[in-house]
């Protein structure tokens, strides 16, 4: 069975990726020779808030930079990161993890769709930490609230997309962007009233434009095939290790803090459910 990693924006499209399958090498890194480094490897691109972020924005580092920091201060050790901005560099670098990666969404697959592929990586995934997908969004100048209520009227889609081949595929009518900030920008704009995009870029876009009206429909509920739980994805990982990180992915969400990194940065946090891995 193939195994996705789907990206949760535009903006960190270095992580566009299939994995595939779970099985590690015979050079697996093992938790003790982590442990003996003294620090968990991020792999993050260094200019792609609210995911991550190497420029000075004060204490915003990216949310899935300081989840990664909980985590490794979790395991008693530091969070090191190595920034980088091409899919293709990663294979090449010493990264121990990955954040934000889709370890099964079963309804994609058996939809027949694809996605953006760019590269192949070997990946073990920890459990999910939190649930993400595909939302509406729209201005205020439309009665849309679910895709039902589109009736022939035109969806921005980032192009390529996983919701770019649903859509399409399912007799939607899209409009094609070069990025999920594009869209929202558009329906600002006046040129759409409708999106589709990740709950993380319209809860980030929020956060720096608290006067704007676009939104998520109250209550929407993105389709099966658009929702789906996000893992840490492990490079080289030993059974040790990926049990290290299971643990303690299970303390700090029980501590509830992903919830309050998140809402640093205006995204509602998820937690795992069973729909996200239908």
């Amino acid at each position: 069975m193939h195994r996705g990693l789907i990206p949760c924006s535009a903006a960190i499209a270095i992580l566009a990726t299939l994995i595939e399958g779970t099985t590690h090498r015979a050079d697996a890194a093992s938790l003790a020779e982590v442990r003996q480094n003294g620090s968990l490897r991020l792999c993050a691109n260094p200019s792609a808030l609210p995911y991550s972020n190497l420029a000075d924005r004060g204490d915003l580092a990216g949310f899935e930079v300081e989840l990664a920091e909980v985590l490794a201060h979790e395991m008693g050790l530091e969070l090191g990161v190595i920034w980088v901005r091409n899919a293709g560099d990663i294979k090449n670098l010493d990264c121990d993890v990955l954040m934000g990666v889709v370890a099964s969404a079963a309804s994609y697959y058996r939809e027949g769709l694809t996605g953006p592929l760019t590269t192949h990586l070997p990946l073990r995934f920890s459990r999910p930490y939190a649930d993400s997908g595909v939302v509406l969004v729209i201005s205020s100048r439309t009665s849309v609230r679910r895709l039902e209520d589109l009736h022939g009227q035109k969806i921005g889609v980032m192009v390529g997309s996983v919701e770019h081949e649903w859509l399409a595929k399912h007799g939607f009518r899209v409009s094609v962007f070069a990025s999920q900030e594009d869209i929202i920008a558009a329906i600002e704009a006046g040129e759409i009233e409708v999106g589709a995009t990740n709950p993380v870029i319209i809860g980030w876009y929020r956060h720096e434009h608290p006067s704007t009206a676009v939104r998520i429909p109250d209550g929407y509920e993105p389709d099966p095939a658009l929702h789906w739980s996000v893992s840490v994805g492990l490079r080289r990982a030993d059974d040790a290790l990926l049990a290290a990180v299971d643990a303690a992915l299970a303390r700090v969400v029980e501590q509830r803090i992903p919830a309050q990194i998140y809402a640093k940065y205006g995204i509602t946090y998820l937690p795992p459910s069973d729909a996200g891995l239908r």
